[in-house]
């Protein structure tokens, strides 16, 4: 329902400006008018209506990839956090397992925090303090034995791991669509809009609901696009569930405990 309430109220708000303003074309022009320029003007809407549906397709496709890539990185963050995490608490050490507990819950709440810059375009630092404060803990494990050795490799390995996906994150989450591309579209969505209005009918019901058809349907395109190209704000938001599960894993689970 929360997705549904937005895009009827967007389309019932473009339907009362477009219906009454076909109509009033249709009464100053003339249906017999219409009517006779029929075939022009449908040529007109075949053309505008193959390239609209091209370029929709193709930004849908843009949008819904971008959308999807940042969902992913910050899956993939998460585990790179758990990774650490598991890694140190492997060592045994409670002195170190208290203080990266606190510095991997604070960069998980510090990079969710990070989407109110993201939602305006704004890169976040990179790489930030709390990431800067793991690597400082890193930096005081002591070596008790061998396997302390072997485990310190792949401690080294999940932090830049973790790092680059950081970093992967910022720029994907901060992508928009280019500015030509989204004028153009909203141009083209005005121009096949306006040579639909043109369109003959002789019936006057048929005629709007032809109108209300398209309109509802380049409303429902635009919010899609439009929704999706920010995935921070909006009726679609990327899905931050991989943070709160991987905080309530640090915080519960001890390997020595």
């Amino acid at each position: 329902m929360n997705v549904i309430k937005p895009f009827l109220v967007r389309s019932i708000v473009s339907l009362l400006v477009t219906i009454p303003l076909a109509l009033f074309v249709r009464s100053y022009a003339g249906a017999s008018t219409l009517l006779t320029d029929i075939n022009g003007v449908g040529w007109l809407v075949g053309v505008l209506g193959t390239i609209y549906t091209f370029v929709a397709a193709f930004t849908v496709v843009e949008v819904w990839s971008q959308f999807n890539g940042v969902t992913a990185l910050i899956a993939k963050e998460a585990k790179a956090v758990t990774s650490i995490w598991n890694y140190v608490d492997y060592l045994n050490d409670t002195k170190v397992d208290k203080k990266m507990q606190k510095v991997l819950v604070a960069y998980l709440l510090q990079a969710e925090g990070e989407k109110v810059d993201a939602a305006s375009g704004v890169r976040s630092p990179h790489p930030s303090i709390e990431l800067m404060q793991i690597f400082h803990v890193m930096d005081t494990i002591r070596f008790d034995d061998k396997r302390d050795v072997t485990v310190f490799p792949l401690l080294v390995a999940a932090y830049e791991e973790l790092s680059s996906v950081r970093s992967e994150r910022i720029g994907a989450g901060t992508a928009r669509i280019p500015s030509p591309l989204r004028i153009f579209f909203t141009i083209l969505s005005v121009l096949l809009l306006s040579t639909f209005i043109l369109l003959g009918f002789v019936s006057t019901s048929l005629y709007i609901y032809n109108i209300a058809l398209v309109t509802i349907i380049i409303s429902y395109a635009h919010t899609l696009i439009l929704d999706l190209d920010n995935p921070f704000v909006g009726i679609w938001n990327v899905d931050y569930t991989a943070f709160v599960q991987t905080k309530k894993y640090i915080l519960e689970t001890r390997h020595n405990k």
